[in-house]
């Protein structure tokens, strides 16, 4: 596996755990996640917003707090 794999899984794996949301599965060649949040689907937008804009390096993202 490599390190950008390995930093993905680890990107969500936080971000998951922070914010309640379970993870279904992965597709760590596609980078898709299929998530679980008890919140619903607002709470599953925000989670997959806060991966993505990590993933993509947006540091002064609104979203940057789920790694906090």
């Amino acid at each position: 596996m490599l390190q950008e794999d390995l930093n993905f899984l680890q990107v969500v794996s936080i971000v998951t755990s922070r914010l309640g949301c379970t993870i279904d599965s992965v597709d760590i060649d596609g980078r898709c996640v299929s998530i679980t949040c008890p919140g619903g689907k607002e709470q599953e937008s925000k989670c997959a917003m806060a991966i993505g804009d990590i993933i993509e390096g947006k540091r002064d993202s609104a979203n940057i707090w789920a790694l906090s």
